[in-house]
């Protein structure tokens, strides 16, 4: 059904429908545009209306009550066509130099950009590509619907898998609330293309009148294409009567997002409801004190956040309800002017909600690192003896033990709860730094009295800087009597001589070169062992053993009462960048004879 509306021609009053206005209208722009630079124009176009006006009196006196597109067109072919007015009027005044090579060089129409708001199936962009770069529309759109598909799979999914790990990432004992947003800021790069489209679609002026139509197509703007268009407009939107199958698909794709918004703001809402009653709850709770500072620290701007997450939700939920009803003709589509606002308030929520998601974010990290480090720094000076920090095992082994660190550079760590020779998990000295150079020391004291004694110890190593050592020193500690080191044989994590020797005596094992074997003092350490203890060495690391060897200072002779200080060092005199590990435990000073009378 088309609209009438009441124009005043002349003083008279006429009913006319939109086309038909739209006809007239530019049948007398273009005329006055014309005649207004001669002299004496704005009377002859007051004539022509005059004209106009009386052929529309006869239509009233013939019973017509609304004067329509055709009544237009056949007072025009009474009057004359613009073309047959300007040529008359230009030879009436002896400019005779129109002509048809005149004619032939007037520059042809440029096309402009629209919207079709005739041919739309969203907002008319790709309709109006297609009038402007040529093609189908449908080409358009579905070349559309798959670059966005590509799009998604192949870039904009990218971010949101490397972002969404993160929500499920233990943040401080806790869960982190502000994971979730990160993974939302991915979202917008997942819908480039639709965002470019939502934009185009916002700054791009729409077809309203037939004059902008015949720009689109780069058409002449004239009075007989107008006629010719504003007929075809008629035509069209008789057929569009009805329901189309592109307003049924959009329609059905506005309630489906519609529907998850739905969801989406519900969940949202109950978020931003559980974190208002929790903090409410944890205001004054003492039990954990670390979470009532997180919360505070981020509450305000996390209210913030919340509430505009929910706006920019509700805003995408309200439009896409009005345009699935719309798709329906249920209601008429939004103006632009409507888009637009929607537009901007959805986009300054979002922008809102993302810049006091991060300022959350950066502020509940500023609390935590201050935390840390000062928790670290009180945690290192109560863990700190003999200027080096130890963590709580590493500290009871040393003081169970007696021994004392002296040199650590490079390390983290001084003991390792690891295999033991027997394939049993047992604590001991150890250090390892992977490519990096360290020293290390660590001794234990005995005092003792004359005689000759031996230090022997269970070792490995798979480096050749790694040494057990005993120093004797007098009573008073200050001078060095003796001083021997013996280098831990670099095995690395199999065999060694423990190991060989038993196989030996067993017979499952044979060496090139038994001989470095042939030692008494080994042969008695490792004869030591329980006959448990010796199979168990055996089978241990699928029977290739763990690399631990005995090693041993023999005929110490301490002629008077002295203090021996024993223990294990890493050199790395030759400054190697890698030296892998060494471990040491079962350190043993015997007395093995008394000193022969002077």
């Amino acid at each position: 059904m088309k609209k009438n509306i009441t124009i005043n021609l002349c003083g008279r009053l006429y009913q006319i429908d939109e086309d038909a206005y739209e006809l007239l209208s530019h049948y007398t722009d273009t005329l006055r545009d014309y005649f207004k630079k001669q002299e004496g124009g704005e009377e002859t176009v007051d004539d022509i209306e005059e004209r106009i006006a009386e052929l529309f009196d006869d239509l009233k006196a013939q019973g017509i009550q609304a004067i329509t597109i055709e009544h237009v067109q056949s007072v025009i072919e009474q009057i004359g066509k613009v073309e047959e007015i300007v040529g008359t009027e230009s030879e009436y005044a002896g400019n005779v130099g129109t002509s048809k090579a005149a004619e032939a060089k007037k520059p042809l129409p440029t096309k402009k950009f629209f919207r079709d708001s005739q041919n739309k199936v969203m907002a008319g962009v790709l309709a109006g590509c297609a009038h402007f770069y040529g093609g189908k529309a449908n080409n358009w759109r579905w070349g559309f619907v798959i670059l966005c598909v590509l799009w998604i799979c192949f870039l904009g999914f990218i971010p949101f898998v490397f972002t969404l790990p993160y929500v499920f990432l233990p943040f401080d004992g806790i869960f982190s609330f502000f994971a979730l947003p990160f993974v939302l800021l991915s979202l917008p790069f997942m819908c480039l293309p639709l965002f470019a489209y939502l934009l185009v679609a916002i700054f791009t002026p729409a077809t309203k009148t037939a004059e902008d139509v015949l720009q689109m197509k780069g058409k002449e703007v004239n009075a007989q294409n107008l006629t010719a268009e504003v007929q075809e407009a008629g035509l069209s939107n008789e057929k569009k009567s009805g329901v189309s199958f592109w307003d049924i698909c959009l329609g059905v794709i506005c309630i489906g997002l519609s529907t998850a918004l739905t969801i989406g703001l519900i969940v949202a809402l109950c978020f931003f409801v559980a974190f208002v009653v929790a903090s409410e709850t944890m205001a004054d709770s003492w039990w954990n004190l670390h979470l009532t500072e997180d919360v505070n620290t981020i509450f305000i701007p996390a209210i913030v956040s919340g509430v505009l997450l929910l706006v920019s939700i509700a805003i995408l939920l309200y439009c896409s309800i009005h345009a699935a009803v719309s798709s329906f003709g249920k209601t008429p589509s939004m103006k632009g002017k409507q888009r637009l606002m929607w537009f901007l308030l959805w986009i300054a929520s979002v922008i809102g909600f993302v810049g006091n998601t991060i300022y959350a974010v950066t502020q509940l990290a500023k609390t935590q690192t201050t935390r840390w480090n000062t928790e670290q720094a009180a945690w290192k000076k109560d863990h700190t003896h003999y200027g080096f920090v130890f963590n709580d095992d590493d500290w009871k082994f040393f003081q169970n033990g007696g021994w004392k660190l002296v040199k650590a550079d490079g390390i983290d760590r001084y003991t390792y709860n690891g295999e033991y020779m027997t394939g049993d998990f047992t604590r001991y000295l150890d250090a390892c730094a992977n490519h990096n150079p360290y020293t290390y020391r660590a001794e234990k004291e005995e005092r003792v009295e004359p005689g000759i004694y031996r230090l022997s110890a269970a070792v490995r190593a798979d480096n050749d800087e790694s040494f057990i050592f005993v120093e004797e020193k007098d009573t008073t500690g200050k001078t060095s009597l003796f001083n021997e080191s013996v280098q831990i044989p670099n095995y690395g994590t199999q065999i060694g001589n423990i190991w060989e020797t038993i196989g030996l005596e067993q017979g499952f094992y044979q060496s090139d070169d038994p001989s470095y074997l042939d030692d008494p003092v080994l042969k008695e350490l490792v004869g030591r062992l329980s006959k448990i203890d010796k199979d168990k060495i055996v089978d241990a690391n699928g029977s290739h053993g763990y690399g631990w060897s005995y090693v041993y200072i023999d005929s110490i002779k301490v002629e008077n009462p002295a203090k021996l200080i024993y223990g294990v060092k890493v050199n790395n005199t030759n400054k190697q960048t890698d030296i892998g590990f060494f471990s040491a435990t079962d350190f043993v000073l015997e007395k093995i004879g008394n000193l022969g009378k002077k």
